[in-house]
């Protein structure tokens, strides 16, 4: 009898102890439920990829950074792994493919490049990039600031570089020429650009911000840009921004159509 109560009593603090625990196990799920409500809430809606027709001869094709240093295994900045390079390369070639199919119709151009020298006040941040040696008051540039093979500039594509300041990611501030970008697209009677380039997060996004707030129809194919290595996505929050703050057209360079 009191071996049978012993087991009884047994067995009622084992039924407390699991109560308890699936209360407390409850609660934080609760819990969780609602921290997950709140990340879902700060996440921007998805942005969709649209088909633009462009007139060519109103737009300029604006190539951002596409350089060693950046797109390159062994570039100061650029991928660690040849898989990274050759995400890369695919993106070089997609905007090789708008730069192929526009300017023959009419398309202008336009590319901007790190470009600093050994004592550039940039280097504080991120280490030598991009250098360009000067001898005999010749600039001459290393393997790292040259643009990649696949996007070689044509004689007649304006290169803009940047550098020479504490940052050089924007290239409507950043130029060794005041106003250099702005002057130009100006020059080129441009009303319409395609900003495409390395990196989505700092280069390309000052580039975006740029084209649309001085009044320019700013078109941005996602696969047309690329991001930091530890990003494997242009953030959510700048598309977001591009689009709703700048009235940016976020597509995909198959969906871009030059009349």
């Amino acid at each position: 009898m009191g071996a049978g109560l012993g087991g009884y009593t047994a067995g009622k603090d084992e039924a407390e102890r699991l109560r308890k625990w699936f209360s407390e196990a409850m609660s934080k799920v609760k819990e969780l439920e609602g921290q997950l409500e709140d990340l879902k809430s700060r996440i921007p809606p998805a942005v969709k990829a649209e088909e633009v027709k462009v007139d060519a001869s109103r737009t300029a094709l604006v190539i951002v950074d596409m350089q060693n240093d950046f797109c390159r295994v062994g570039g100061m900045l650029g991928p660690a792994e040849k898989a990274g390079e050759e995400a890369i390369t695919a993106i070089a070639l997609n905007i090789k493919a708008v730069k192929e199919a526009g300017k023959p119709k009419g398309m202008k151009v336009v590319y901007t490049q790190d470009y600093h020298y050994p004592d550039d006040p940039e280097f504080k941040i991120w280490g030598p990039h991009c250098v360009v040696e000067r001898e005999g008051g010749v600039d001459k540039p290393t393997w790292g600031q040259q643009e990649i093979s696949e996007l070689a500039p044509d004689p007649d594509d304006p290169v803009v570089r940047k550098g020479g300041k504490t940052v050089s990611y924007d290239c409507f501030y950043a130029t060794y020429k005041p106003n250099e970008m702005e002057e130009t697209l100006a020059g080129l009677g441009v009303d319409t650009c395609i900003v495409t380039g390395t990196v989505s997060n700092i280069c390309v996004y000052c580039a975006v911000v740029g084209c649309a707030q001085r009044g320019y129809r700013t078109i941005v194919p996602l696969d047309g840009i690329v991001s930091l290595p530890f990003w494997k996505f242009t953030p959510a929050w700048s598309l977001f921004q591009w689009t709703t703050l700048y009235k940016v057209t976020i597509t995909e360079t198959k969906k871009i159509k030059f009349e």
